[in-house]
């Protein structure tokens, strides 16, 4: 349960002269949680009892609500129409001020949701879940981590977000390169958080062709591709399921060669 002391420790720029203005807010904390438990699926439930789930959990929460709940926390309705509250002993907020406030809010708020779906990873139960299934049906899980090795500075979920659809078609590609079943393999080695470091230096080469895939760098994306592929051809022992895929016989295929005393002359 979010109480008012848990909201304004999550949000200091919050705090609140007493319980009228939490009130307030309560709405866009109930949203806030139906967003959460989305993501943790049967673990809602009981996720107070958990520490390490607990903190994110909260901070996804409270930040989300107050995301939410910013711009109209101002606002009430009077008999003539809505109306801003005035307070002559404080100043109002510039513009600026309020968009930086709400951007550090945003951004916090994607790491926080970073943090939890991390923590979730911990949670055996939750792996077989439809959420951790849908989060992790991708290479690309983490911004904060992942989307700088990609190249990609604004590293927030947000900004995941907005890319999903071309990291998706990349996924593709990559599938047809390194084989579904491997790519599947190497989504459950993170949701399981057990990669070997064979596995996390495969994800790695893979996270630098998608970035050059979504930067519309086609020279690149073709030399971290075959970058990926090298390293995978070199390391057979380590990736079975690769071996033994038709992505593996395709990138090995040699074409016959014709030679001078053949009866017939093939044409590629």
């Amino acid at each position: 349960m979010i109480t008012r002391e848990i909201f304004e420790s999550v949000c200091p720029s919050a705090v609140m002269p007493d319980e009228t203005l939490f009130n307030r807010i309560q709405d866009y904390i109930t949203a806030a949680e139906e967003v959460v438990a989305r993501i943790m699926g049967d673990q809602w439930a009981n996720y107070e009892d958990n520490a390490a789930l607990a903190l994110p959990a909260h901070r996804v929460i409270c930040l989300h609500a107050y995301l939410e709940a910013l711009p109209h926390l101002d606002i009430v309705l009077t008999e003539t129409g809505l109306g801003v509250v005035s307070n002559q002993n404080v100043a109002p907020a510039s513009s600026d001020r309020v968009n930086r406030l709400r951007k550090q809010i945003q951004d916090s708020r994607d790491d926080a949701v970073d943090d939890l779906i991390d923590a979730l990873r911990g949670v055996e139960a939750w792996r077989p879940s439809a959420p951790a299934a849908h989060l992790f049906s991708s290479l690309v899980w983490n911004a904060r981590l992942q989307l700088p090795i990609m190249g990609i500075t604004e590293a927030h979920r947000t900004k995941l977000t907005e890319l999903r659809p071309k990291i998706y078609a990349a996924e593709e590609l990559l599938r047809h390169h390194i084989s579904k079943a491997l790519f599947i393999e190497l989504c459950n080695a993170q949701l399981a958080n057990s990669a070997s470091a064979e596995q996390n230096t495969v994800i790695n080469k893979s996270l630098l062709f998608i970035g050059a895939y979504l930067a519309g760098d086609t020279a690149m994306d073709r030399f971290h591709m075959a970058k990926l592929v090298e390293y995978l051809e070199q390391h057979l022992t380590d990736f079975p399921t690769y071996e033994a895929s038709t992505a593996h016989q395709a990138n090995t295929f040699t074409p016959y060669a014709n030679k001078k005393d053949d009866t017939t002359y093939f044409f590629g």
